[in-house]
């Protein structure tokens, strides 16, 4: 745990981009489903809510956050519609 608050200090987030881009792959694979049923929705939710959690346990928060915005922002910019109905 030292290891990772002292990477995140000044510096930012060791897995900050990490996070960015794994959001974004789970959020295309939200946009991507043909059959949008609540049960397959909330299961990739879910997940994606696990991925973000992963960064949490690690203690890093700031990635848990660039997470958060990321998969938002993806699924905003690509499918606005959708994302009033998600979010």
């Amino acid at each position: 745990m030292i290891l990772v608050a002292t990477a995140c200090g000044s510096e930012g987030s060791v897995y900050e981009a990490e996070a960015r881009e794994r959001a974004v792959v789970m959020a295309k694979e939200v946009l991507k489903m043909s059959n949008r049923s609540t049960f397959e929705v909330e299961r990739v939710i879910l997940e994606a809510k696990v991925a973000q959690s992963e960064y949490l346990l690690k203690g890093d928060t700031m990635a848990a956050k660039a997470f958060d915005e990321s998969f938002r922002a993806y699924v905003q910019t690509n499918d606005s519609v959708f994302a009033k109905e998600l979010f």
